[in-house]
């Protein structure tokens, strides 16, 4: 008997169509959509639509603007200041994000057994960078080296130099889809950083096209106001090209299966597709490194999963260096899955979570 899924999203996303549309496709009834609003605002409680047995799935709250605002708002911030397209305070973001998971646990707890696709630790800990980068060091899964927090341009600066690095990526801890990421790298008297913010008249603004600062002062004012938001710094390793691109992977890890993978190419250090990148060609990257080296990068990103014991899936971004010879986890992403068009066995990600809920592998 197949169980009723209760979706925690915002309706009219993307990915609630997306996940729906996938049930669909394999003859399943849809979801029960409750919106993140409607539970902050009491208007559902939980407990009253899980039934015995319903798989409860939380998805992004990204791309709906009344939600975002309602928990900056959650968080101690102040959405109404934010003008359109302007980087959202991310630690009120964050802290919203955090206690809307704490209701969700708390009416959760007083349902039907059920069935949880997603465990509200292991995606707070996924969206705190700096955290989920001291947990897979901890596990040994291969990470490039990262800088303790720092607060201000002139921090970054100077351990930086103090480690002998003079390239490194800047990221916002609670960021998502490359916002307020920064690619900095210089030299003697030159500077460089490639960005997703636009600086206007003091203001931070996300940009879907890479932004060039090459003016030490620009560089700094940039840092400097990232640095509230709470950055995460690390080494800038190189990464490997491919087809005249420079590329990076998206895995998604499902059920300790590495299978449903992007290749993001770029002609720039940042990959992410909705910047305008392109999607690489894995079959072509898979036959070019060969099996035994495509089972050992799949097998880095099945350890990053593993680092969250009992967590069902996540899309982990790994890093090829030139040559493809070693790779290096990025991240881990609570909601990294959305990926469409790719299959395996039949099965987009989507199907192959409700798979791995539903037809557990043995033991």
């Amino acid at each position: 008997m197949t169980p009723e899924i209760l979706l925690i999203a915002p309706p009219a996303g993307r990915r609630a169509q997306a996940f729906a549309a996938s049930l669909a496709g394999r003859g399943l009834p849809p979801p029960q959509v409750v919106s993140y609003l409607d539970v902050l605002r009491g208007h559902v409680h939980l407990c009253e639509q899980v039934r015995p047995g319903t798989v409860v799935r939380l998805d992004s709250p990204g791309e709906d603007i009344a939600t975002e605002e309602a928990l900056i708002g959650l968080g101690g911030g102040t959405p109404g200041d934010l003008t359109a397209g302007e980087l959202a305070p991310m630690q009120a973001w964050y802290a919203g994000f955090a206690r809307f998971l704490q209701q969700v646990d708390a009416q959760l707890a007083q349902a039907a057994p059920h069935v949880r696709m997603q465990r509200s630790d292991h995606i707070l800990t996924m969206f705190d960078k700096a955290a989920t980068h001291a947990r897979l060091l901890a596990a040994g899964v291969p990470v490039p080296e990262a800088l303790p927090r720092v607060e201000s341009a002139e921090a970054l600066f100077e351990q930086a130099a103090g480690r002998g690095w003079s390239r490194v990526f800047v990221k916002l801890a609670h960021g998502s889809s490359a916002s307020g990421a920064v690619a900095l790298q210089w030299k003697g008297t030159r500077v460089s950083a490639v960005t997703t913010v636009r600086m206007v008249d003091g203001r931070l603004y996300n940009s879907r096209r890479l932004v060039r600062y090459d003016a030490w002062s620009e560089v700094h004012a940039l840092l400097n106001a990232l640095a509230p938001h709470r950055l995460h710094v690390e080494r800038w390793l190189p990464k490997a090209s491919f087809e005249g691109r420079t590329i990076d992977l998206r895995v998604v890890v499902i059920g300790g299966r590495a299978q449903h993978t992007l290749v993001r190419a770029a002609r720039g250090p940042i990959t992410n597709l909705h910047l305008g990148n392109e999607r690489g060609d894995v079959a072509a990257l898979r036959a070019a490194a060969g099996p035994e080296r495509w089972a050992e990068v799949m097998g880095v990103a099945r350890s990053a999963l593993a680092a969250f014991p009992g967590a069902l899936y996540g899309g982990v971004d790994v890093l090829l260096t030139p040559g493809l010879r070693r790779a290096a986890v990025l991240e881990v992403n609570a909601f990294g899955d959305y990926h469409r068009g790719v299959h395996v066995d039949g099965l987009d990600t989507y199907g192959a979570q409700l798979r791995a809920v539903l037809e557990p592998a043995p033991c």
